[in-house]
């Protein structure tokens, strides 16, 4: 407990800078590509969710973005980074809607991801860096608690059932939360809002800060099931799982054990359908 009440350490941490205007060209950027990717799925039905999967790649990106420009504070050279991150995740997304093993392109963001954070130290003092096994293994067993406790709910509550979508559908959605959707949450929320807070204010109100910002992030997903037992579980849930990410960040030091949490959760909830 008294890691958890303790001051963020700001040895390694990045200088505050003016970036107003860094976000508003990224807001922008985001914006006109949603709105393409809606416009050509509106048009053009036939080409299989195409603009859809623009669409989602770019918020992914604009996610990532976000939490890049909060952690370097906007320094220069900050678009090539962030342009290469995001055409990584619309390379992956359009693939997974063009072949049925495109969703292996999903592997194709992370690595990009850390190559470009990589080169800013900047970046370690938002918990990219390694982990040790124990704190790995901590990480990944709380998320599968947690998704086994979800299924266990589901079915016997609330009458859910394993998705008869197939090994293949399951396995492109898997990718699509290591790839994008975990990636740019656990980026942004754990890493670059949750550390920002962290210098200014004890650890519990910058967990249920970032947390709670995480859980409109997904209770605005159009994915989610619009069932009242569904956003409410979504909030129980999601809830445990970000509180339990920011304590494995503060324990271990790194975003690799909350990453690991999430990922054990969403390949339980991936299981289920109405």
């Amino acid at each position: 407990m008294l890691l958890l009440s303790a001051p963020f350490d700001v040895a390694a941490a990045a200088p505050p800078r003016p970036m107003a205007r860094a976000m508003f060209q990224v807001g922008a950027v985001v914006g006109l590509l949603v709105a393409a990717g809606l416009f050509i799925d509106w048009f053009s039905p036939g080409l299989g969710g195409v603009g859809y999967a623009i669409s989602g790649a770019t918020i992914h990106g604009g996610l990532i973005g976000l939490g890049w420009l909060i952690v370097t504070g906007a320094s220069a050279r900050w678009v090539g980074p962030i342009s290469r991150i995001g055409g990584a995740l619309l390379v992956a997304s359009v693939a997974a809607r063009l072949g049925p093993w495109g969703s292996l392109a999903f592997v194709l963001p992370p690595a990009v991801l850390i190559r470009e954070a990589a080169r800013r130290p900047e970046m370690r003092a938002i918990g990219l860096r390694g982990a040790r096994v124990s704190h790995g293994l901590a990480g990944l067993v709380a998320g599968v608690f947690l998704g086994a406790h979800l299924l266990m709910t589901a079915g016997l509550t609330f009458g859910y059932h394993v998705q008869a979508g197939g090994l293949r559908a399951y396995l492109g959605a898997v990718a699509y939360d290591v790839g994008a959707n975990l990636l740019s949450a656990e980026w942004v929320f754990r890493g670059a809002l949750f550390s920002l807070l962290w210098r200014r204010i004890a650890f519990w109100p910058a967990a249920a800060l970032t947390t709670a910002l995480a859980l409109v992030r997904y209770l605005l997903d159009p994915a989610l099931p619009h069932s009242a037992d569904a956003r409410a579980g979504a909030v129980f849930y999601l809830g445990l799982l970000g509180l339990t990410a920011c304590a494995l960040r503060a324990w271990s030091g790194s975003l690799l054990p909350g990453y690991l949490a999430a990922l054990g959760f969403f390949a339980a909830y991936r299981i289920l359908a109405p």
